[in-house]
């Protein structure tokens, strides 16, 4: 089984947990606060700007051209969801540039940044696919609840092919990489990943 299945199996548990957050299921809903969503948009946004470092610096690190291409196109893709959270900004009336960064937003871009700068082009890959995957399967899980649902444009976001074809790009990278790596350091990179995104869901699940 290729290493992406094998952590997103290993880490199922955890993913489950996020789509039954308060906040995932107010999304679903449509009943999550007007006032939560502007939050969690406005720390996401921190949280993105924290992911393209990453992959700027996994582009760096990596040692073969096809790596460096793909993983440069993948950077293109969070520059558009940066473009995409100042659309919703507008929308919602978020000032993004009056804000500071929140415990649950600091823990996780903290770890992205501290595996970014000191660990290899495949360790940040193992701590940056989390997301990505997770954040499309909650999608896809959602993508029937669009109908009048005031958060339909995320939804709809992360459930496209578009986006699901972008983790594929990250999976594929690593399933195929030649750089070798420790089992358990990969498992225990995803899976503090995965705590994370947790965290984050559940800081906006109180309402």
């Amino acid at each position: 089984m290729p290493i992406s299945n094998t952590l997103w199996e290993s880490n199922y548990e955890l993913a489950l947990l996020s789509l039954k957050s308060k906040f995932v299921q107010g999304l679903k809903n449509g009943n999550l606060p007007k006032i939560i969503f502007q939050e969690y948009v406005a720390q996401d946004y921190f949280f993105l700007e924290s992911f393209s470092r990453a992959y700027d610096l996994a582009v760096f690190k990596s040692k073969d051209k096809n790596s460096k291409k793909v993983l440069s196109q993948l950077l293109e893709g969070v520059s558009e969801e940066l473009i995409l959270h100042e659309t919703y900004a507008k929308e919602w009336d978020i000032d993004l540039t009056n804000n500071y960064i929140k415990p649950a937003t600091q823990n996780y871009t903290s770890f992205l940044g501290e595996v970014s700068k000191k660990q290899s082009a495949i360790e940040i890959m193992f701590a940056m696919t989390p997301c990505m995957r997770l954040y499309s399967w909650i999608g896809k899980a959602l993508s029937n609840y669009t109908l009048n649902n005031p958060y339909k444009e995320w939804i709809i976001t992360y459930s496209d092919e578009s986006f699901d074809n972008l983790v594929k790009s990250l999976e594929s990278l690593i399933n195929s990489s030649k750089e070798g790596y420790d089992t358990n350091k990969a498992n225990f990179l995803y899976k503090r990943a995965m705590e994370l995104e947790l965290e984050f869901f559940n800081a906006y699940s109180n309402f």
